[in-house]
């Protein structure tokens, strides 16, 4: 069944207005017309099954038969800081990053990157459509968010306030995520920090360590940076979050 998002200001009186590249999307690529039974999920988090009632120039008028909240978002916030990469990576780092349950993105600059602040943000937009995109494809009811583009003392002052706070750094061979915390309260956020092509330089793991992050590896093998991302978040759930028991 086709899917589709919609800010929740737009569902009232058990009824949703799909307008903007959504109805674009339904009219002219999915050629939906009144009577299609669609799937809608909202910026709150609910799912919504309904039935297209009528169809102007740009709006379709959907008729809400069901709605629920949904339970396949992962009850651990990942924000993942990555550095840019070189060419059109970071639309795959994106796309991965979303269907495995990120709840934010945020691009960085770093010392060994090539990218620039002025060329990411030029970007972002794509990005965003690439998240919308992926979070419609993998089922889940909310995007994950594009953030501004950071510079890696940025990222390392950000990145120090979440539960988890993992550095994944290409010279910690076969470091291992740290161990939840025994009887404590489950942490709720995580941030995931992966750098650029050229890794990180020494100066950037001193700064990680020194703001409390844990320096990890992925193997005794040197990865792709859009690799490392996706090896990375795929550990971090499944340590975490919903891909596995929080206790393995």
């Amino acid at each position: 069944m086709a899917r589709f998002f919609v800010p929740q200001r737009d569902v009232a009186d058990g009824k949703a207005r799909l307008q903007g590249g959504e109805f674009r999307h339904l009219q002219r690529v999915l050629r939906l017309r009144e009577g299609a039974t669609v799937t809608l999920f909202d910026d709150a988090g609910v799912e919504h099954e309904g039935v297209i009632v009528s169809m102007s120039p740009r709006v379709a008028t959907v008729r809400i038969t069901a709605s629920a909240a949904s339970t396949r978002e992962s009850p651990l916030a990942v924000t993942l800081y990555q550095g840019i990469p070189k060419g059109r990576k970071m639309d795959l780092i994106v796309e991965k990053a979303t269907e495995l349950g990120v709840a934010a993105i945020v691009p960085f600059v770093s010392s060994f990157g090539t990218a620039s602040i002025a060329v990411a943000e030029s970007k972002r937009e794509r990005w965003q459509r690439i998240a919308l995109a992926a979070a419609k494809q993998a089922a889940r009811t909310r995007i994950p968010e594009i953030g501004a583009t950071l510079t890696f003392p940025e990222v390392a002052g950000a990145a120090a306030a979440m539960g988890h706070r993992l550095f994944f750094f290409e010279n910690a061979g076969a470091t291992a995520l740290p161990a939840p915390s025994a009887g404590g309260a489950r942490a709720e956020t995580a941030a995931v920090v992966v750098g650029p092509e050229g890794g990180f330089s020494g100066d950037e793991a001193s700064r990680a360590l020194n703001a409390g992050l844990a320096i990890c590896g992925l193997g005794p093998r040197i990865l792709r940076t859009e690799t490392a991302a996706i090896v990375a978040l795929a550990l971090v759930q499944a340590r975490y979050g919903d891909l596995g028991s929080a206790d393995a």
